[in-house]
């Protein structure tokens, strides 16, 4: 049998596994390859299943159905390149289409970006994330605290840590779809501050095509250098830029408005029609957006000595279940 990640069968029934919070069938995995446009008979399916099964890829819960094992989910991670080109652009756009969000009411689910320190480091953590807050490095104050062994998504908080999940850019994205303003993820970068003002990106990475998350690689690099920016007002952030039509220009800048009176913010750039967004280039006819990273405040832990695990689109939240920092200090 050739491996899992040179069989898109395999790769995708692990993938419709990994997706699911429950156990599936065959009848039920057949489905939904068939949704993604792969066609298979369900007897077949049950024969993939043995296989990935006797590689211990998968398991057995019964007559309930299959579950991805750990081993499986190291393998997707490692899967099939061809299948995961563009794979990280499509996670962020699912969460933005699925967040609904709405800045008026002041009610929805947005999603969060989670990052996991010790319990014995959390009141220093809040502290350092209320800096960043209020050098406008954030995206919004409203937060949520996760206790230890709590599910966040599909991340389980390990004993002895706590898990601080801020709010992510895609709301912004979110909210822009909500108002039925269509926005294009192009490009995440490192951008250059002055003065405490945003002057232009220096490293920039497509989204277009990317299997892994530029702003996770760019935080992991160590390009960027948040702690100079608070403290001095000169130094580097990792932010991302989206396109909208230039038409609806006036419409994005109200839509934002509105975002900012939930307590949401972190847009620092609207640009103009076929004009550059601090360096970075747009399509015609097309007007850059540029928005901080919400793991903005994460990073700054990491360069303050905090040992942070940072996991980007972790998860969705209630609006109206998140909490002012201010609370939690």
């Amino acid at each position: 049998m050739e491996p899992v990640i040179d069989n898109p069968i395999l790769y995708n029934i692990l993938r419709v596994l990994a997706n699911s919070d429950m156990p599936l069938g065959a009848k039920t995995i057949t489905e939904k390859l068939e949704e993604r446009g792969i066609t298979v008979k369900k007897d077949t399916v049950q024969h993939y299943l043995r296989v990935l099964d006797d590689m211990g890829l998968t398991r057995k819960i019964g007559l309930a159905g299959r579950v991805i094992s750990e081993k499986g989910v190291e393998e997707l991670r490692k899967g099939m390149l061809k299948e995961r080109i563009g794979s990280f652009i499509e996670q962020r756009e699912e969460y933005a289409y699925q967040a609904d969000f709405d800045p008026r009411s002041g009610r929805g689910l947005v999603s969060l970006n989670l990052g996991i320190v010790d319990e014995s480091e959390l009141d220093r953590a809040l502290k350092l994330i209320k800096e960043c807050v209020d050098s406008g490095l954030a995206i919004s104050p409203l937060m949520k605290i996760f206790d230890s062994r709590t599910r966040v998504g599909k991340i389980r908080i390990p004993d002895g840590k706590v898990g601080i999940g801020l709010v992510s850019t895609s709301v912004v994205d979110a909210a822009f779809i909500h108002d039925k303003i269509y926005p294009v993820p192009t490009f995440a970068g490192v951008l250059q501050y002055m003065n405490g003002e945003p002057v232009r990106f220096i490293h920039a990475i497509s989204y277009i095509g990317s299997t892994l998350d530029p702003i996770d690689l760019l935080i992991k690099s160590g390009f960027c250098t948040v702690r100079s920016v608070v403290k001095r007002g000169y130094g580097t952030i990792p932010a991302d830029v989206r396109e909208v039509p230039a038409v609806l220009r006036k419409k994005a800048v109200e839509t934002i408005e509105k975002l900012d009176m939930a307590k949401i913010g972190g847009t620092i750039h609207v640009g103009e029609a076929n004009v550059p967004a601090l360096g970075v280039p747009v399509n015609n006819y097309r007007v850059g957006v540029v928005v901080i990273a919400g793991s903005t405040p994460l990073a700054y832990l990491k360069e303050n000595g905090i040992d942070v695990r940072i996991h980007i689109l972790s998860a969705f939240e209630r609006y109206e279940d998140l909490v002012d920092i201010e609370s939690y200090l």
